[in-house]
C-alpha cells in the first residue's frame, strides 16, 4: 500500500472539506439545536405558570387568614400598646418596668424604623419569660438588643438583675 502523491492530496483535500463542512454547517446545527432545546424548556416552564399562580394565590389567602387571627387592631399610639403589653406581662411575672425611654426614629430608603428602649427589674427567669412573650408577639416588633446587668443594692445587701431591651418596629412609608 504505497501512497502516491495523488492519494495524499485526495486525503488532505477530504480532511479540508470535512473541516469546512463542520465549521460552516455542523457546528451551527449543533448550536441551533441547543438553543432549540433551551427554548422548549422555557415554554414548558411557562406552561406551569398558571399552576404556580394558583399556588401563590392560595398561599396568600392562608397568610391573610393567619395574619387576621392576630390582634390587628393597631391604635394610633404603638408606644401605648407596647407599654400596656409590657405592664401586663411584667405584673404576671413579678417584674418592674424601671425605664421606658422616648422612641428613636430613623427614616431610610422609604422605611421608617422606630426603636423603643425599656428596662426591667426582676428575676432572670421572669425576665426571660417576658422577653419570650414580647418576641413571640409579631405585632410588637423585633428585639434587637438585650443587656443584662447585675447590680448590688448596698442598702438591702441584695443583688438586683436589670435587663435593658431595644425593640425595633419597621414600617414602610
Amino acid at each position: 500500500m504505497n501512497l502516491n502523491k495523488k492519494n495524499k492530496l485526495l486525503i488532505a483535500g477530504f480532511c479540508v472539506v470535512l473541516y469546512i463542512c463542520y465549521s460552516f454547517a455542523i457546528s451551527n446545527t449543533i448550536e441551533y439545536y441547543t438553543e432549540y432545546k433551551k427554548k422548549q424548556e422555557e415554554i414548558a416552564a411557562d406552561s406551569d405558570m398558571p399552576k404556580l399562580v394558583a399556588q401563590l394565590v392560595q398561599k396568600e389567602k392562608q397568610l391573610d387568614l393567619i395574619l387576621s387571627s392576630y390582634d390587628a387592631n393597631i391604635s394610633d399610639s404603638f408606644q401605648n400598646d407596647l407599654l400596656k403589653q409590657l405592664t401586663l406581662y411584667s405584673e404576671s411575672n413579678h417584674l418592674k418596668i424601671v425605664d421606658f425611654k422616648e422612641p428613636h426614629i430613623i427614616s431610610q430608603k422609604g422605611f421608617t424604623t422606630t426603636s423603643y428602649t425599656f428596662s426591667l427589674e426582676g428575676t432572670f427567669n421572669g425576665c426571660l419569660t417576658v422577653l419570650s412573650k414580647v418576641e413571640n408577639n409579631p405585632m410588637l416588633g423585633n428585639i434587637k438588643h438585650l443587656n443584662f446587668v447585675k447590680k448590688r443594692n448596698y442598702k438591702t445587701n441584695a443583688d438586683q438583675l436589670f435587663v435593658e431591651v431595644i425593640m425595633q418596629k419597621n414600617k414602610g412609608v
